[in-house]
Order: structure tokens, then C-alpha cells, then sequence
């Protein structure tokens, strides 16, 4: 093996929830490894600016704002991004998160807040996959990595950066099915596709997963980098270096892959 199976020259890559944190920093390293991108958020401000720093660094970028857990947004998405380059060869399905209320206890889920974080999850990586297979399968040839989290484990205990993190846990989890299947089903295409799984990765300070860690308490902090045997906080690059193997020909017989990125945890 040699470094040119980890180059992507020639590739184009769709990543969602790319305007801050992890999407911002896989889109980047994809970039510098060769990919031409197509980013995606529903957050239009951040995702021009994102735009501008990625292309600032010498980024070929298609920005497009999107609802990813609307159907009607996702395949207008792909449309364009597919006419912009003509084919797309990575699909990163980043987009999601725990929402923004702090809920405990089964009993206070609402039906709303249950659908908004498993529709935000899972529905979106399942609409994005059906969106972009076509194009895959014509080809005969993609690579997929879809987002999971070491919640998908449970937590016991504060929930620490997480909010709604029942729902989160039950998408997360539903990732690993959907992704080990798919790999199953697109397999006799040439398609490959994996997850990654990461653990408490520290984003930059306006993203909400580092405000949340900034309103604990230092004994709180401490707890929960306890947990941890490598000490600390992951950093979105290292996330972003398990996606970009997985999207290389280095992986190239990788599909039906959950790799967990928490420090050991």
C-alpha cells in the first residue's frame, strides 16, 4: 500500500452538516486529499462561510443549504450537485445532533421532539442514501460512511453534552442497522459503506457541544473525561481522518464497518 491509496483525486464528495465542527473538518480533509465538494447544512449563514474558508484553502465547493430530513430538499440537492460535476463518488452522512432541550427521563419526550431528533439522524441519512445510490449503481462504484455516536451505547449518569440524548441513543443505534444492511444490498454494486462512531469530541466554541461542556461544572468535566482512557477530548480532525480511510481505496474492502473513535472508551 502506498499513500496514493488514501488520495481522492478526481472524487467528488457530498458531505451534510458541514457548515461547523465535524462536517466542517471532513469536508477539509477530503478536500486536501483531492475531492471536489458538494457541503450541505440547513444553517445558510455558517455554511457560506464555511464555503468561503474551504475555498479560501484552495476548495472546488458547491454550497447548497438544505433540509436533509425533507425528500423534495434532498433530491434537489443531489440534483444540482450532480450536475455541477456529473457524478458523486462519497456520500458523508454527518448531519444531526441531540437538539437543543435538555431532557432525562423517558416520560418528558414529546412525540415531536422524539420525531425531530431520529428524522434529523436517521431519516436524513436515509433519505440522502436513496438520493445518491442511483447515480452509485449506475457506475458501479461509491463509498458511504454514515455518522453514529458511542451514545448509541448509553450513557449512565449527567447528560453532559448530550440534550434529548434517549432519542439521540435510539438514532445513533438505528445507524449501525441501516448501515450494516445497506452494506449488505449495495455490495453486488461496488458500493461500499461503513460508519463511524464517535466519542466526545471537542468542537469549536460556537458549536453547541462546546458550550455544553463550558456550562459544566470542572468536577463534571472531570467525569466525564474519566471515562476516557486516552485522557481527552477528541478533536473533529481525527474524526475526519476515519472518514477520509473510509472513503479512500485504502478501504477498499471495508463495507458493513462501525469504527468507533472515542479514546478507547
Amino acid at each position: 500500500m502506498s499513500i496514493e491509496w488514501f488520495q481522492l483525486n478526481g472524487k467528488v464528495a457530498l458531505v451534510t452538516g458541514a457548515a461547523q465542527g465535524i462536517g466542517q473538518a471532513v469536508a477539509a480533509v477530503l478536500s486536501a486529499a483531492g475531492a471536489r465538494l458538494i457541503i450541505t447544512d440547513r444553517q445558510a449563514e455558517k455554511l457560506a462561510q464555511a464555503a468561503a474558508t474551504l475555498e479560501s484553502q484552495g476548495s472546488e465547493v458547491v454550497s447548497l443549504a438544505a433540509d436533509v430530513t425533507r425528500t423534495a430538499g434532498v433530491e434537489e440537492l443531489v440534483r444540482q450537485g450532480s450536475d455541477a460535476y456529473g457524478a458523486i463518488d462519497i456520500l458523508v452522512n454527518n448531519a444531526g445532533g441531540s437538539g437543543n432541550i435538555g431532557i432525562d427521563q423517558i416520560d418528558e419526550i414529546s412525540d415531536e421532539l422524539w420525531a425531530e431528533i431520529i428524522d434529523g439522524n436517521l431519516k436524513s441519512a436515509f433519505l440522502c442514501c436513496r438520493a445518491v445510490t442511483p447515480h452509485m449503481q449506475q457506475r458501479r462504484q461509491g463509498s458511504i460512511i454514515n455518522f453514529s455516536s458511542l451514545s448509541a451505547k448509553g450513557a449512565f449518569g449527567p447528560r453532559g453534552t448530550s440534550a434529548a440524548r434517549l432519542p439521540y441513543a435510539g438514532a445513533k443505534a438505528g445507524i449501525i442497522g441501516f448501515t450494516t444492511q445497506l452494506a449488505k444490498d449495495l455490495g453486488p454494486f461496488g458500493i461500499r459503506v461503513n460508519a463511524v462512531m464517535p466519542g466526545f469530541i471537542l468542537t469549536p466554541p460556537d458549536a453547541r457541544v462546546a458550550q455544553r461542556y463550558d456550562d459544566l461544572t470542572t468536577e463534571e468535566q472531570a467525569a466525564m473525561l474519566s471515562g476516557i482512557p486516552l485522557g481527552r477530548p477528541g478533536k473533529p480532525e481525527e474524526v475526519a481522518a476515519v472518514v477520509l480511510f473510509l472513503a479512500s481505496d485504502a478501504a477498499s474492502y471495508v463495507s458493513g464497518a462501525v469504527i468507533e473513535v472515542g479514546g478507547g472508551r
